[in-house]
Formats: C-alpha cells, sequence, structure tokens
C-alpha cells in the first residue's frame, strides 16, 4: 500500500454519515525520466480504511469509493468529486492505480515486473546497486539513492559485467538476497525527484449531511437480529420473550432451566415493559441476557460441593477437551443419565479427542505449560536475524503438532524428551539449519538422544524463556525446574538485584551467575537452578544452536585472546566459548542438553507427576489441595507402571476422584 497511496491520516471521520469529498489532482512529469512520458489519464483511486484496524490490509480488504481519471496536463489541476458514507474512525486513502511501482491487491510485494524492466533497462544503475552492495546499514532512501547516483557518474562501473543481462536469481530484501528492497528504494526516489508522479494538491471534506449507523452498530443489528430469530405472527411481547429465554437460558447453563427460574428472567423483561410502555421487547430481552451472563449458573461448572452431576460433568469434560459447551451427545448422555458411568465417560474422552475440536485443548494447554502464547511479546534483536511474524507462528506451529501427535497416537511420555521426530517448514531453517520446502508443516525424523527434538529442543520455549536479546540461564532454569521436573523454586528475595548480561564479552554469564551464589540468601535456590540453565546455554534467545556467545557491536572487532573468535558480520563477533557442563545438586555431571535429557528420561517420575499436575490444573480450573496431589501421585506412578501413553494418562485423569469432584 504504502508504495503508491497517500492517506489523510490527519482527518479521521469523526461521525459516521453521508460526506462530500473534492480533491484536486495534477501529474508530474519531466523530460529527465526513466520512464517515457505518458499521453494518457492517470488512474485515480479512493478507498476509506479504518485507521487503527487496517493499516496493513491489501486494498483487495478495504472499501473503494471511487475512481477518476486524472488528465495528462502539466499545467493545470482537475477537480473530482464524489459522494461516500464513511465511517466513525475511518481515513480516506489516495491510490495511483496504474502508477509503475504499486502493490497488487494479493500482494504485498512491489511486482517483479517492475523490478525485471527497471533494472535490465537501465545497466548502469544494476551495476551501482551490484557495487554498493546494499549500501551502508541504516542508511536512509535519500543517502542510498545519492550514493547510486555517485556511482553511476564516476565512470568506474564495468557495464560489460553478464551478471546485468540476467534477474537476480532470489527476490527478497537487501542485495544478497534479491533487489526487492534496494531496487524499490531507488525508484521511489527517483520518481519522487524526476517523475512520473501523481500529486494530490488539496482535499476538501463537507458533512455528514445524513448520520448513518456506524459500521459496529451494524454488525451488532445483524448479529441481534441472528440471534433472536424470527418473530411468529399472532404472538405478544411476553410471548416472544419467553420463547426466546427457553432457548437460551439451557445454552447459557448447560442444563434445563426449572419454570421458577425462567420466570425469574422473563419477569425482567416484564418489568421493563411495563415501566417503560413505550420501549421494545428486545431491550428488556437485552436486560435479562445480561442478568443471566452474570449469573453464577453461566460462570461457573458445577455449584455444589462434592460430586459433579452429569450436566456438570459434561461441561467440564467439553471445556477440558474441546474448549467450549458440551455437544448434542454429551447433553443427551447427561439428560438420560448415563455420563457418570466410567466406560461411557472413557469412550466420550476418545470421541471428544478424535475430533477437530481438540486442537483448542492442544492450544490452550501448550499455551500455558509451554508457554508458547508469551512469544507474542518476545521480538528477536535484528543483530540476531531477521524475524518476521510467520516465523513465530511456525514456531508455535511445530510445538502444537509435535503435542498433538504425542496425543493422538498415544506415545509414552518419555517422547516429550526423546521424539525421534518434529514438525518443521521452510521458516524454521533459519533456527534449525534444516532445508524443509515449503509452506506447510510436514513430519521430519530426528535422531534419538541428540540435541535436537522434545521439549529441550523446541525453538518457541527456548525464545518464551529469553527476552529476544539474550539468554538468561535463571529464567530457563527456572522454567525446567516448574514445568518439567516439577520442583518449583520460591520467588527471590526483593532486596536481591537481578544479574545483567555482560554484551562486551569480557564475562560469561556463567563467572556471573556463580558469583551471584555466594550470596547465602541465594545459593540454597541457585545450586537447583543454575545447572539447569547452565545446560541449556548453547541455545540462543530463538532457539539456535551455538557454541560461542555473541558480542554485539557495529562492526566486528579484532580477537583480543586466544578463546575469542572473529564473525563475518557486522553486527556481531563471536565471543567466548559456551561452557554448558553442570553438576546437578544429587552429584550427577552433565556435559550438555544431551545430558540433561538422558537425566530426565532416569528420573521419568518427576517429569510424570509434574505433567500429571499441569493437566489436572488446567482440566479442574482450580489449584491442586492436598488430595488432588495424592491423586496426581497416583495416575503418575500408575501410568509408568503401566508403560501407558499420554492419551492413557487423559482418560485415567478423567475418570479420577479429583476430576469427577468439584
Amino acid at each position: 500500500m504504502a508504495s503508491a497511496a497517500g492517506w489523510t491520516t490527519l482527518f479521521e471521520v469523526p461521525v459516521s454519515g453521508v460526506y462530500n469529498v473534492e480533491l484536486d489532482a495534477r501529474i508530474f512529469q519531466t523530460e529527465h525520466m526513466f520512464y517515457e512520458k505518458r499521453e494518457t489519464p492517470f488512474r485515480l483511486e479512493v478507498y476509506a480504511r479504518q485507521n487503527s484496524e487496517q493499516k496493513y490490509d491489501l486494498f483487495e480488504n478495504l472499501r473503494k469509493l471511487d475512481a477518476f481519471d486524472v488528465p495528462v496536463s502539466e499545467d493545470q489541476a482537475s477537480t473530482h468529486e464524489l459522494e461516500a458514507e464513511l465511517y466513525r474512525g475511518e481515513v480516506l486513502g489516495f491510490r495511483w492505480a496504474d502508477g509503475p511501482i504499486f502493490s497488487d491487491p494479493g500482494k504485498r510485494e512491489v511486482s517483479h515486473d517492475f523490478i525485471d524492466d527497471r533494472l535490465l533497462s537501465d545497466r548502469s544503475f544494476y551495476a551501482a546497486a551490484i557495487k554498493l552492495n546494499g549500501g551502508k546499514r541504516g542508511s536512509t532512501q535519500i543517502e542510498f539513492y545519492e550514493a547510486i547516483r555517485d556511482l553511476m557518474e564516476s565512470g568506474t562501473l564495468d557495464l560489460s559485467d553478464p551478471q546485468l543481462d540476467r534477474q537476480p536469481e532470489v527476490y527478497g530484501g537487501g542485495l544478497k538476497n534479491g533487489p526487492h528492497n534496494w531496487s524499490k528504494t531507488y525508484a521511489q526516489e527517483d520518481m519522487h525527484r524526476l517523475g512520473p508522479g501523481l500529486d494530490i494538491l488539496g482535499v476538501s471534506i463537507k458533512g455528514p449531511h445524513n448520520v448513518i449507523p456506524d459500521q459496529l452498530t451494524r454488525e451488532r443489528l445483524v448479529r441481534s437480529k441472528a440471534f433472536l430469530g424470527p418473530r411468529p405472527d399472532g404472538i405478544d411481547d411476553i410471548e416472544f420473550g419467553e420463547q426466546i429465554l427457553r432457548r437460551f437460558l439451557p445454552a447459557a447453563f448447560r442444563r434445563p432451566v426449572t419454570d421458577d427460574q425462567l420466570n425469574d428472567y422473563l419477569a425482567v423483561v416484564r418489568m421493563h415493559l411495563e415501566e417503560f410502555p413505550n420501549k421494545r421487547v428486545e431491550e428488556g430481552l437485552h436486560l435479562a441476557i445480561r442478568k443471566a451472563l452474570i449469573s453464577p449458573r453461566f460462570l461457573f461448572r458445577g455449584l455444589k460441593p462434592g460430586k459433579l452431576d452429569d450436566w456438570d460433568l459434561a461441561s467440564r469434560l467439553s471445556y477440558f477437551l474441546t474448549s467450549r459447551p458440551p455437544d448434542d451427545r454429551l447433553l443427551t448422555l447427561a439428560q438420560c443419565g448415563e455420563l457418570s458411568d466410567k466406560s461411557v465417560l472413557e469412550n466420550e474422552v476418545r470421541r471428544l479427542l478424535a475430533k477437530p475440536e481438540r486442537k483448542e485443548f492442544v492450544r490452550h494447554f501448550t499455551g500455558q505449560w509451554l508457554i508458547t502464547r508469551k512469544l507474542k511479546g518476545v521480538m528477536p534483536d535484528p543483530r540476531l536475524l531477521r524475524f518476521l511474524p510467520r516465523d513465530r507462528l511456525a514456531m508455535i506451529e511445530e510445538t502444537e503438532r509435535f503435542f498433538d501427535e504425542i496425543l493422538v497416537e498415544n506415545h509414552s511420555l518419555d517422547t516429550f524428551i526423546n521424539p525421534g521426530f518434529s514438525y518443521r517448514n521452510q521458516f524454521l531453517n533459519i533456527i534449525y539449519e534444516t532445508e524443509v520446502s515449503g509452506r506447510e508443516m510436514r513430519r521430519i525424523t530426528l535422531p534419538k538422544g541428540g540435541k535436537e527434538g522434545g521439549l529441550l529442543g523446541l525453538a518457541s520455549i527456548m525464545m518464551a524463556t529469553a527476552n529476544g536479546v539474550d539468554t538468561h540461564p535463571v529464567h530457563r532454569g527456572v522454567w525446567l525446574l516448574e514445568n518439567v521436573l516439577g520442583l518449583p523454586t520460591p520467588p527471590p528475595p526483593p532486596e536481591v538485584p537481578a544479574v545483567a548480561p555482560d554484551t562486551s564479552g569480557t564475562t560469561t554469564m556463567r563467572e556471573q551467575m556463580l558469583a551471584h551464589q555466594t550470596d547465602p540468601t541465594c545459593a540454597l535456590c541457585h545450586e537447583r537452578i543454575d545447572p539447569l540453565g547452565f545446560v541449556m546455554e548453547n541455545f540462543d534467545p530463538v532457539g539456535r544452536w551455538r557454541e560461542y556467545y555473541p558480542v554485539y557491536t557495529e562492526e566486528a572487532a579484532a580477537p583480543l585472546k586466544e578463546e575469542f573468535y572473529s564473525s563475518d558480520s557486522e553486527a556481531t563477533r563471536l565471543g567466548r566459548r559456551i561452557d554448558a557442563s553442570a553438576t546437578m545438586p544429587d552429584g550427577t555431571v552433565l556435559k550438555d542438553v544431551t545430558d540433561l535429557k538422558a537425566y530426565i528420561l532416569d528420573n521419568m517420575d518427576l517429569f510424570a507427576g509434574c505433567l500429571t499436575e499441569k493437566l489436572m490444573i488446567y482440566a479442574t480450573g482450580r489449584p491442586l489441595n492436598f488430595g488432588d496431589k495424592r491423586v496426581v501421585r497416583k495416575l503418575a506412578n500408575e501410568l509408568l507402571d503401566s508403560q501407558g501413553g499420554f492419551q492413557d494418562l487423559v482418560i485415567s485423569l478423567v475418570l479420577s476422584e479429583s476430576f469427577l469432584t468439584r
């Protein structure tokens, strides 16, 4: 959009209504343009978009208001008028629809046709761009343009280079990957100075002449109509209200309602109509529905102490495994009083886990347990890598697919630690140095016992337990204790300062942490935390494997000591070699993450108990009491003794006393 559109962000529609818009436009062309002068009119399109919500939408998703032909006259502006319905919060946009640089509907990138044309038709520009190699890091569009022009006028370019006869093989950002950014940058500045261009000289907006409902109001009216349904002929307001509430209340409360409960809510409608005779019945229903939505019957699953009845059991089971209200089959079984039969309940667990809706359980549970939901707030330092939103989504999808297979295929719990497989697509190649092609996730095989794979090798967890810039052993160590080994530590005393990483590379994190342990108030917990964190230090803030700490600098410095190594990067150089060895409190020596995986496999009772506890908390929606923790230990031990799988654990948990009791 930015390549060929301007937005009147200084004017935002204050009131939804009908407005008159008048605009003056003029073309801009000179004798020194790269492109030939045009004799045909320029096409100007006018759009509207929600200023706060649609900044990065494609044109095809926006409202097109009108289009005009701006005549080819360099001396005189043309005036164009339109009348349009504009909604509160919208701004107007003006797009040069047939310019050489444009953003197609359905494309986010500058068209390849334009780039091909520009590069192959202007050898001096192409040669200068190659020689400049993308320009100085952080240079502005004007600085880049002037540097290119200086090279083009220097007479030092080799215009016979055969590379100038063909396009770069890859399109992307920067010269090393293709001509996208630098070609567009140069052309935009060139057209700004020499043409062609389409100038908007002035815009006048008058109105509103008629006030109309805004989009939010219209959407609400559509939802209300769909919710209420058609009103049958021959019934009065109270009868219509009763019809709506008889349908709504059982769905909201997830169980049948008594006549007394129905009359309690119908009385709200009746009172409203009696007090305000000129009001509509829909307004009374609005009050009754609001009352229902703050009722404990809606907000809670299970109101009575002791065993859940079949209705509450249906709700707890459905929200656990599908994150939604119970479906018709569960409600039918509850109506018949059959759901509390353990054989029926087990069958229902298997049925729900076979439905697509289980993906909501996978998404929510992994988001909490494996903290993938935290990734939205983490943006890696650009000195690490060029990270895009699609890469974050790929990390999350890898985690969810990995978890989903263990659940559906009923893999044993050690698969979480040492799986021998994962899911990858092309966007994760920058993290794992794989060569997977295509956007779709595919299952790949990994060597068991290696550094890759499992919870201790997922990039999503490594990124969520870092801050996007650097790693910190404490964060990962605490996470492993709380979410893998089930041995949480108390929070640090408030008077103890945190350890800040040394980005100069002169002091390793290990040295700082060991110094931190000299404080007696810290040592007791850090003797458990630090070894786990040290072992994970080979994973950088986005989960890539590394052997050395990076040192961030504007230009790579010369090696300082023998143990320092230089890098080709302008922003970083390789610092000290990472020492990932550690000794656990029980004396077990770990050399790296592979040894930690082996340690957890040897202590699967810890992991099984931890996972079962996390699952029980999620399933019941409450912190566990002493009795619940006894049940958790029993379930975990029985699963390990029977060598069962993860789905077996889910079923056993649902059949347990803790799940069946409020």
